[in-house]
């Protein structure tokens, strides 16, 4: 029988509406592979209603080719109609035993005789092809089809059969006893499907049109619906394309939804309904005490039981008592918006009367006004202010756009745009930022027009137009023509004027002119930037309580001009321009990230940035991971620098895994929230660990999207992007590629901090490669130069590497090994590992080619240790052949793994076998001593032994 031949009915073609599950297909289908083999497979396939189990499995039915495919389906309605789902499968397939052939006719024969007629189907079909049995619904299936299957099911064994049940939960309560036990034992393989992400919305959405979901759209959607996929479509089909793009306007339900929701509360008796309109009016959650005020009920306990049991709320206990809140947001949304219009305003009124957080009670406010007026939109800017200058972007984003939708056109709107454009832009919202900066009228104030365009063609990548843009708008703000001085004038904005000191800072940053960077910063906080004073923060103070007026004074009180890079631009500037240690000395005194001010977290970056700059790693890094356990919340760019930040000083401390995780969360960062100017830096730290670790393709993607991101006048752009293809090509062996990569930089006008200039070394060394050393000399002394006049260790260690691979290619093996040894002390005075098992790893293939095998081993061996534990395999597989030509055994983890040893226990066993202490191996593999006696006494209970001796013989028995 040919393949596919039993598919009776209409063939299935590809969902064009189809997005992700990538994960789950690839499973699905080395599930099919295993089968070919002549190996059984039962998958399951479970989660709640609309999650996309059907769609998943139609998918993988579609692609499937050479194998033969049965698809049976449960359903409510045939529940009780005796072998409904067996009798589908049966008229799918040709010449049935006779147990099956009178199911159709409604014969009701006992099940193990229909399972094991069953059997006797599956194995005849096998023979022409492997055999795929799909069960959709199985939790609405018949009891008797039910029984058959498990049966067959469990009868199956070296069988080219995959079976693909289908259910909401493996456990359902409908399916028989055997069953459920099946599907949940170790035979069985279950894939648990939960909601799109994000992304795949977005993917969604460009397949159902008109538009595409912006990130923050689609992260919207993806919060209402949970990601589930029937929610999504049907409110991507259902909702005007405007109102999914405006992430302020509130989302409905979708309309079969709404209508269930509905149904459930008319069930309710009265109090349980106005229990329940309270609840949605306050929002997603809220304390029982005030949705009951809300309500008008003094004993809300029976009326939040029975919402509980309709599952319309859910409830749960704090330290200051019981909040209720919704099981999905389309509860919420459903109830919400079937209120009429007087009820809604009603309730928000009394709503702003009870809450006590000015935000909320704002919001209430607006959305019961039928009209608003010139204070309520004054107040709603204001509060908006506040919110940006605690770095709440979120909020920020919400009050000040909706000010502007309240505000006529003229004068006061403009600068609301700005406002607005500047929150949207650290909210990481740039095409909402693009397209309400747009809307300044072009006639206007040219220093606000100036500002806006300049800030958006900034985060968009365009350096040179934005510098332009920001010159003019800085000339009209500041009264200032031309020498950088702000002039006290009549008229004069100097917020505006310090908003546009402080971008011209971060494009100095991007341009690589630290000393421009530093001089913009240091106008920008000269300037106040607070909230604005007198007449309206005396009105918005009469409706406050003491208690937010006092959080509100502290968080001014550590508000100063420059926004929120302005003392990051200020120090990392001092760096560019090379004065880390004037740059230190500016921010010595800082409180801990945890009790920082907004106005102190920029600094804490800065400080973070020099101090890796500076070979301080460990302070580095205890700057960042506090920076990291804060940023929820604050801008795109911040979040998005902190990690990349901690990231490099993750990858030289030889932290790998974490430093790889936060790269990613960089990267991710830059692509969800549109930061193009951030975008090559990005993706180029993103490469480092994948390239060192020969993970080609990974590390080819982050070096593409770092070179798409890449536009003229972004030089930090461009040092990054051409470094990370240097990176990739160097741990390739490719000498060509490094020189092609970097060439270029040589060109160019780059800032005076070694760290900066590290890739010379990279340059150098393949130049060295290359045979062309006059070149190399040319490319190393700037970078050994600047090195020794700021005293970078780190940097010294790779200069003094590359420069004995110079001296040895000059046949200079005295004053080789010289610098070998030179780089070794500097390295043993910073914590880079992989720096200095590159130094071992050149140094030992020096001294094995002069002979010396002995002196070699013993380089070549520490290198190893450190590249096998940082999983640097280039690196490795050159090392192990140095050694195996220095006459020395290579030992890897998979030798001892036949011993029972873990990775970590090999290495520990190596290092101990080696002669270190277990203070020295402790310190070597960034351990504790406890964990390595720990590791050692798991070592010596394996192999049987009681001491280093017999371990150096153990291990020098595997090596033989």
């Amino acid at each position: 029988m040919a393949a596919r031949a039993l598919r009776n009915g209409p063939e299935r073609s590809r969902d064009e509406q189809f997005v992700g599950r990538y994960r789950e297909l690839a499973v699905l289908h080395a599930q099919l592979g295993r089968v070919c083999e002549g190996r059984s497979s039962l998958v399951v396939l479970e989660g709640p209603a609309g999650i996309g189990k059907t769609a998943l499995a139609g998918e993988f039915l579609s692609a499937i080719e050479n194998a033969a495919v049965l698809e049976v389906s449960g359903d409510d309605g045939e529940s009780e109609l005796p072998y409904g789902v067996l009798a589908q499968l049966v008229t799918q397939a040709h010449q049935v035993p006779e147990a099956l052939s009178g199911l159709a006719a409604g014969a009701t024969p006992d099940p193990l005789v229909v399972g094991a007629a069953l059997l006797q189907l599956l194995a005849q079909l096998q023979h022409a092809a492997p055999v795929v049995v799909a069960i959709d619904g199985a939790d609405w299936a018949d009891l008797p089809s039910l029984q058959a299957l498990t049966f067959a099911l469990r009868r199956l064994r070296t069988d080219r059969v995959l079976a693909v049940v289908i259910v909401r939960e493996s456990d359902h309560p409908r399916l028989p006893d055997g069953l459920r036990r099946l599907l949940r034992s170790s035979a069985a393989l279950r894939l648990p499907l939960d909601g799109l992400s994000a992304r795949e919305l977005q993917a969604l959405s460009a397949r159902l049109g008109p538009v595409r979901l912006t990130p923050q759209a689609a992260e919207r959607l993806h919060e209402h619906t949970k990601g589930v996929p029937l929610h999504a479509r049907a409110l991507l089909q259902q909702v005007r394309a405007e109102t999914l793009a405006d992430v302020d306007a509130p989302l409905p339900a979708p309309r079969a939804y709404a209508t269930y929701v509905r149904g459930r509360l008319g069930a309710c008796d009265t109090p349980s309904q106005r229990l329940l309109t309270a609840a949605a009016v306050l929002g997603t959650s809220a304390p029982l005490h005030l949705v009951a005020r809300m309500a008008e009920l003094t004993e809300p306990l029976p009326a939040l039981e029975q919402l509980t049991g309709a599952g319309l709320l859910v409830e749960w206990r704090t330290g200051a008592g019981v909040s209720v809140g919704f099981p999905n947001p389309l509860v919420r949304a459903a109830v919400y918006h079937d209120l009429g219009p007087a009820t809604r305003r009603r309730l928000h009124l009394l709503a702003a009367s009870l809450v006590e957080d000015v935000v909320h009670r704002l919001h209430h406010r607006l959305a019961a006004a039928d009209q608003v007026d010139d204070a309520l939109v004054r107040e709603v800017a204001l509060v908006g202010r506040r919110q940006a200058a605690a770095g709440h972007w979120a909020g920020a984003c919400g009050c000040l756009t909706r000010a502007v939708q309240l505000t006529c056109a003229g004068p006061e709107r403009d600068r609301l745009i700005a406002e607005a454009v500047e929150a949207l832009l650290a909210a990481g919202r740039p095409a909402d930022a693009a397209a309400l900066g747009a809307q300044v009228s072009p006639g206007g104030d040219p220093g606000v027009h100036g500002y806006v365009q300049g800030s958006v063609a900034l985060v968009a990548g365009r350096v040179e137009e934005a510098v332009r843009r920001l010159h003019e708008a800085w000339t009209h703000a500041s009264g200032d023509a031309g020498t950088g001085e702000v002039r006290a004038r009549v008229g004069g904005d100097v917020r505006l004027a310090s908003a546009i000191g402080a971008r011209l800072a971060l494009a100095g940053l991007l341009r690589g002119s630290g000393p421009d960077a530093a001089r913009w910063a240091a106008h920008a906080l000269a300037l106040p930037r607070g909230p604005e004073g007198g007449q309206e923060r005396g009105r918005e103070g009469r409706q406050e309580s003491g208690q937010e007026r006092g959080r509100e004074s502290r968080q001014d009180s550590r508000q100063e001009g420059g926004g929120e890079f302005g003392r990051f631009a200020r120090l990392v500037g001092l760096g560019l321009a090379g004065d880390v240690e004037a740059g230190l000395a500016e921010c010595a005194e800082l409180p801990v990230p945890a009790q920082a001010g907004p106005g102190e977290l920029d600094a804490l970056l800065g400080r973070g940035t020099l101090r890796l700059w500076a070979d301080d790693l460990a302070g580095a890094q205890a700057d960042l991971l506090g920076l990291l356990a804060v940023s929820a919340g604050r801008s795109a760019p911040f979040q998005l620098l902190v990690a990349t930040t901690l990231a490099q000083a993750e990858y030289r401390l030889g932290r790998w895994d974490d430093a790889a995780g936060h790269a990613e969360l960089g990267a991710s960062t830059a692509d969800d929230f549109g930061q193009a100017w951030l975008a090559s830096h990005a993706h180029a730290v993103a490469a480092l660990v994948p390239a060192a670790r020969g993970e080609w393709e990974r590390a080819a993607t982050h070096v593409r999207a770092a070179r798409a991101a890449c536009s003229p006048g972004n030089v930090a752009a461009q040092v990054s992007t051409a470094a990370a293809e240097a990176l990739v090509a160097t741990a390739r062996g490719d000498h060509d590629g490094v020189i092609s990569a970097l060439t270029p930089l040589t060109r160019t006008n780059l800032p005076d901090e070694p760290v900066v200039v590290l890739w010379r070394t990279l340059l150098a060394d393949a130049l060295v490669n290359a045979a062309r050393p006059e070149e190399a000399e040319e490319v190393l002394v700037p970078c050994e130069l600047l090195a020794l006049d700021r005293e970078r260790r780190s940097v010294l260690a790779a200069a003094a590497r590359a420069r004995a691979g110079l001296h040895a290619a000059r046949h200079e093996p005295g004053e080789a090994e010289t610098c070998y040894q030179v780089a070794l002390e500097h390295t043993a005075k910073t914590e880079t590992p992989f720096e200095e098992a590159r130094i071992q790893l050149a140094y030992g293939t020096f001294l094995r080619r002069r002979g010396r095998r002995s002196a070699a081993a013993e380089q070549l061996e520490a290198a190893q240790l450190t590249l096998s534990r940082l999983g640097a395999l280039p690196y490795l597989e050159q090392c192990d052949l140095e050694l195996a030509a220095s006459g020395r055994a290579v030992l890897r983890p998979q030798d001892t793994a036949r011993l029972g040893l873990t990775p970590q226990e090999h290495t520990v066993a190596v290092l101990i076998s080696r002669g270190l202490t277990n203070r020295q191996a402790a310190r070597k593999l960034v351990l504790s001593v406890k964990t390595v006696e720990y590791h050692l006494s798991h070592i010596y209970t394996k192999l049987g032994i009681t001491s280093r001796t017999a371990l150096i013989g153990k291990l020098s028995d595997l090596g033989e």
